[in-house]
């Protein structure tokens, strides 16, 4: 649940919020800051599930394990 949790909030970071929103000046720079944090709070949690499994199963298993997670919502401990 935490690899989707990641990748999503990874992939929300590269929506143009302040674009979309017609947004300038500050109001952009926030909007892109807020973007860029969305960013690296996705690949944290994202890789932080994607170390564990590499630990668990070695660099050449770990993205099949974290595969069978992401597809079907389960922890990296349950697609063992």
């Amino acid at each position: 649940m935490k690899l989707r949790l990641g990748i999503a909030l990874w992939l929300l970071s590269w929506v143009p919020y302040g674009l979309i929103l017609g947004l300038s000046g500050a109001w952009l720079t926030a909007a892109w800051t807020i973007e860029v944090l969305l960013g690296i709070a996705g690949l944290a949690i994202a890789g932080t599930e994607f170390a564990q499994a590499v630990k668990d199963r070695g660099w050449k298993g770990a993205p099949a394990v974290a595969w069978h997670a992401l597809v079907h919502g389960q922890g990296i401990q349950a697609a063992e």
